[in-house]
């Protein structure tokens, strides 16, 4: 029986073996991915599209609308300034911080980075999580 059990683990393993490699591989793909420069182009393109599409929006109006809706006590005071009504989000934005365009596109450069940092970081742990989830699951199995 012991014969029989051993067989059963083993070629388990070795059907197993290219799943695994396929996994680990696709994970080193990823991280690979996530830390190639070009990628981190293509993704601050990407993501400088979105924010030129949020910023286009008018948001005057709806701030006017807002300030009547609120109670009385709520309504800003008159030391606020006045938000024009054809006001778009990226107008307030750029009120605040005139470097906002510049300084949107280095944010997202900076996270873009980071994100194939973590997953590098993230790479190199995972054996060891996988490990103490495989002694988890196994101190659970002992227990019930």
């Amino acid at each position: 029986m012991r014969r029989f059990t051993l067989s059963i683990f083993t070629a388990s393993l070795i059907i197993a073996s290219p799943a695994l490699a396929r996994e680990q591989q696709l994970e080193a793909d990823t991280i690979e991915r996530l830390n190639d420069p070009v990628f981190h182009d293509n993704m601050v393109l990407m993501m400088s599209g979105f924010m030129a599409a949020m910023m286009d929006l008018p948001i005057g109006k709806f701030a006017h609308a807002m300030d009547k809706a609120l109670p009385e006590e709520m309504r800003r005071d008159g030391d606020s300034p006045k938000i024009d009504p054809d006001a778009t989000l990226g107008d307030l934005a750029r009120n605040d911080d005139p470097d906002f365009d510049r300084d949107a596109e280095e944010k997202m450069r900076r996270g873009t980075a980071m994100m194939g940092i973590m997953a590098s970081e993230f790479g190199a742990l995972l054996p060891q999580l996988k490990a103490i989830g495989n002694r988890m699951k196994r101190r659970m199995e002992t227990t019930q």
